[in-house]
Formats: C-alpha cells, sequence, structure tokens
C-alpha cells in the first residue's frame, strides 16, 4: 500500500471546532469582562475609556461573531463529511474482503 492521496487530520479539525467556540464565547462574554472591569480598575476615566472601547466594539462584535460561527461550521461539516467516508470506505473493504473470503470458500 503506497501514500495516501489524501490525509485529514480529524484530531486538528475536532480542536479546531474547540478553539472557534471558545473564542466565540470570550467575545459573547465581553460584556461581563465590562462590567468586572469596572470594579478592578480603579481610575474611573480609565474604567470610562475601557468602556467606551468595549462599547464600540459592540459594532463589530456581532459581525466577527457570525463569521467566526460560519467557520466553525465549515470546519463541523469538513470533519463530519471525512469521518463519514472513512467509516463508508472502510464499510466498503470489509464487505469485499467477506466477499472475497465467501468466495474462495466455495
Amino acid at each position: 500500500m503506497g501514500t495516501p492521496d489524501l490525509s485529514v487530520d480529524i484530531t486538528l479539525l475536532k480542536a479546531t471546532e474547540r478553539q472557534l467556540h471558545g473564542i466565540k464565547g470570550e467575545f459573547e462574554g465581553i460584556d461581563d469582562w465590562k462590567k468586572e472591569l469596572r470594579a478592578v480598575v480603579g481610575a474611573p476615566r480609565m474604567a470610562k475609556a475601557m468602556s467606551t472601547f468595549v462599547d464600540n466594539w459592540d459594532r463589530h462584535r456581532k459581525g466577527l461573531v457570525e463569521e467566526i460561527d460560519k467557520i466553525g461550521g465549515w470546519v463541523e461539516t469538513t470533519r463530519k463529511t471525512f469521518e463519514k467516508a472513512d467509516k463508508d470506505l472502510a464499510d466498503s473493504a470489509e464487505k469485499a474482503k467477506r466477499e472475497k473470503a465467501r468466495a474462495k470458500g466455495k
């Protein structure tokens, strides 16, 4: 058997899905971070500046979350498609092996 024409790293795809989910969670949880920031930052002007920065990101955050979701969906679909193809090929090879063994036995 030679080198495969195609090799898919399912572990990497799963890790990518988890990482994208984590990034999405960070973006979605930024409002909680803003509230915590007020309590941690002592200087009111600094807290206001950071809060303003976070508020400005609100405009862009929704689009980023949507893109992260879309990419995560592509990664998941890719992983599932290759897992199914791998299983189907393995099942087909096993079936052919059984049929060949049965034909030899006749």
